[in-house]
């Protein structure tokens, strides 16, 4: 276990949507925190997802700047009034400039290990669906990212999606850090992706091909259900409930599809870092889930 306790950046913009995700801080991210920083970026509502006009961000005078990070400081503050976190001390930050740049900057400078954002809901249109500012911190941040649902409440389940990778262990572990309450399930969870037969298969060898197939589906269940017993009774020496299945079919619906049978409110998986070769996180499953899944997110990195 890590001695130190997390440092949290909560990017907010007081709206309804960035208040999404209180109920994941105070519930499961307070408790495990020694440090948290609510951000908002000026000019106000930038968060929201509107793309900032460069030529307006150089243009604008010092009064107006002025102006727009008082509107800011503002709706941060109002979000830790709507977190109610007692006696426990918060920074409140306002910053000027691009909003993805500005929280990256602020989560790189304060050390921060967990980056908490609101997400806008549901849509069809990719890119749409967490807007400009929330998709542009997931594909480029070094930390771990959670990307909270408006309306979707914690409800003490999670899914962890679990593939045996070096990314997948992490995530085991940064949940092992949070140190959800007692009596939150923990659903592990592993998809396969079945093999099936190539195209144009022969048919003279059409049967012994599926039935070489079967075989291999079946040993590649066995691995991963033998994997799955090894990290459930990690987590449940430690006290967690836990339930393991293994799914078929493509990652990212199926740990959904999993959510949505438990009544999860978050889906965890593990992700690699971002690196100047590898920019976006395209057809990654952590992407496809932030941008599909109904439940909330968390991207561990």
């Amino acid at each position: 276990m890590v001695d130190r306790k997390l440092r949290v950046l909560w990017a907010t913009d007081g709206s309804a949507n960035a208040h999404g995700a209180i109920p994941f801080l105070r519930d499961l991210i307070l408790p495990a925190a020694d440090d948290l920083t609510v951000l908002a970026v000026a000019p106000h509502a930038l968060l929201s997802g509107a793309r900032p006009d460069p030529a307006f961000l150089a243009r604008a005078t010092p009064s107006a700047r002025r102006k727009a990070l008082a509107e800011s400081h503002a709706a941060a503050e109002r979000s830790v009034t709507a977190l109610d976190p007692g006696t426990r001390v918060i920074e409140v930050v306002s910053r000027w400039g691009n909003p993805i740049e500005t929280v990256l900057r602020v989560a790189r400078s304060s050390r921060t290990d967990l980056i908490v954002m609101g997400a806008k809901g549901h849509s069809s249109l990719g890119l749409v669906l967490l807007g400009s500012v929330s998709q542009g911190v997931v594909q480029n941040a070094t930390q771990s990212v959670l990307v909270a649902r408006p309306g979707v409440e914690f409800g003490g389940r999670i899914v962890l999606g679990y593939d045996g990778s070096p990314a997948a262990r992490r995530a085991v572990r940064f949940l092992e850090r949070l140190d959800p309450a007692a009596g939150t399930e923990i659903v592990l969870c592993t998809v396969l992706e079945p093999f099936t037969l190539p195209a144009g298969t022969p048919v003279a060898y059409r049967q012994r091909a599926l039935e070489e197939a079967h075989k291999i589906n079946e040993r590649q269940h066995q691995r991963a259900e033998r994997s799955l017993r090894a990290v459930a009774e990690q987590l449940d020496a430690r006290g967690r409930r836990v339930h393991s299945e293994v799914r078929s079919g493509q990652a990212s619906t199926a740990l959904d599809d999993v959510a949505r049978e438990h009544g999860a409110g978050l889906v965890v998986v593990g992700s690699r870092k971002p690196s100047p070769a590898r920019h976006y996180l395209v057809g990654s499953t952590a992407e496809k889930l932030v941008r599909h899944c109904h439940a909330s997110v968390l991207i561990v990195r």
